[in-house]
């Protein structure tokens, strides 16, 4: 692995764990085993190194949704599929990295915006559109106002005070939302798929 890409790595790791303010550059230093001075060769400082950072992540995560869309076998499918790599992802991360990259780092933030308003709305408002022509979303759901409001959600989540993650975990918290976006749009049809994929049996 190469010099840049190990900081990254590891960086990554310890802000996910910690939030990005308790972490300073002598902790990933010392994580990496390496000096300040090899990390400065790379990155001007910390805010610097989140900004990049942001960028690669942003762009993995693309490559995922669009791999993803590959592997669906429907829109039903695709939002299982999404939802599943979501919660794996939001095991590993302290809810303060959100917020700390909202409040300090405001060019990371958008690039997260800008992620999601751009890629992640435009795959929201295909997946919606395809799921009406295949009679698995409702007729009536308007496509626009649908996916706003899906990421009107996630900023809920990420970047509200709305929960406090005590009783119902991080990873919990953005399920029980996804659930309440995706079965309120769904037909019945929809709705047996979504249970079919996730191994769930109402009438037991």
């Amino acid at each position: 692995m190469e010099p840049q890409e190990k900081i990254l790595k590891t960086s990554l790791e310890l802000f996910f764990k910690y939030g990005i303010k308790r972490v300073t550059m002598d902790d990933i230093a010392k994580e990496l085993g390496m000096s300040k001075k090899t990390i400065y060769q790379f990155y001007k400082e910390k805010d610097d190194l989140v900004n990049q950072l942001c960028e690669v992540e942003m762009k993995k995560q693309e490559e995922v949704f669009r791999n993803i869309e590959k592997q669906s076998q429907d829109p039903i499918h695709e939002i299982v599929l999404i939802s599943n790599t979501m919660s794996e992802m939001m095991h590993h991360i302290n809810p303060i990295f959100f917020m700390d990259l909202q409040k300090f780092h405001g060019n990371a933030f958008l690039l997260f915006q800008k992620f999601k308003e751009e890629c992640a709305y435009k795959d929201l408002l295909r997946n919606i559109k395809a799921g009406k022509e295949i009679g698995v979303y409702r007729k009536d759901v308007d496509e626009e106002f649908t996916a706003k409001y899906r990421l009107a959600q996630i900023d809920m989540l990420m970047f509200g005070n709305y929960f406090s993650f005590e009783k119902i975990s991080f990873t919990q918290t953005h399920q029980l939302l996804l659930d309440t976006f995706v079965y309120g749009i769904c037909t019945l049809k929809g709705h047996q798929l979504i249970n079919e994929y996730k191994g769930i049996n109402e009438y037991e």
